[in-house]
């Protein structure tokens, strides 16, 4: 099996940065190019709204009657989240 990534669009999102609208953005995205049913993982940072964006997409997908489930689509973008671990400790006294 061959996995690809591929970013696919890079759009100014209107309104709040809202775990809701990020939602919509990327579902007319993935419909613009066909892809509903395609995408395998979406990697985010720790963000309390990305959490909120994958289930409202999970929704929406499943509205198309498309299986998605946020427990097994997201990923967490590894850098940002060393690089959150590295912050805390070096805020712990010495």
């Amino acid at each position: 099996m061959i996995t690809e990534e591929l970013l696919i669009d890079f759009c100014e999102l209107v309104g709040e940065h809202s775990g809701e609208n990020l939602a919509h953005a990327i579902y007319n995205t993935l419909n613009l190019y066909g892809l509903n049913g395609h995408v395998s993982a979406i990697n985010a940072d720790n963000a309390s709204n990305n959490n909120t964006m994958v289930e409202h997409l999970t929704r929406l997908l499943q509205d198309d009657f498309i299986d998605f489930s946020p427990s097994h689509v997201q990923m967490r973008c590894m850098p940002h989240t060393v690089h959150l671990t590295a912050l805390e400790v070096c805020r712990m006294p010495h």
